[in-house]
């Protein structure tokens, strides 16, 4: 697809906008991760990433956490760039939040207790 440019429009980098980035390494990104109380090392890989922020986790739900971390950070980018929607870390993470209540639907009968609880932690990040 050619478009006039290829940058990060999520944060003031203005770095090419590769997987990498946009899910990790943009400021945007962090902040949001952050508002769940996720942190990592930026420097790394997609994968190396994705497997820090699992085993710091330690929970059999960790992957649909990061997954549906991603999804929020990928929706409030496409609302950014295809409504003209400012995106917002607090945005963001309704969007989490709001996922993963639906994902509890889903999810397997002796983990709920273990996602209620970590998702009542949730409100003690900003």
């Amino acid at each position: 697809m050619q478009l006039d440019s290829y940058n990060c429009e999520l944060c003031i980098l203005q770095k090419v906008e590769k997987v990498s980035h946009l899910f990790f390494g943009c400021n945007f990104a962090k902040r949001c991760w952050n508002t769940i109380g996720i942190s990592y090392t930026s420097t790394r890989t997609p994968q190396q990433i994705i497997r820090q922020v699992r085993n710091r986790l330690g929970l059999p739900f960790a992957m649909e956490i990061i997954l549906l971390m991603t999804w929020s950070i990928w929706k409030m980018r496409n609302a950014w760039m295809f409504n003209n929607e400012d995106p917002t870390v607090e945005r963001c993470k309704l969007t989490f939040i709001q996922e993963f209540s639906m994902l509890r639907h889903r999810a397997k009968p002796r983990h709920l207790p273990m996602m209620e609880v970590w998702e009542q932690s949730q409100d003690t990040y900003p």
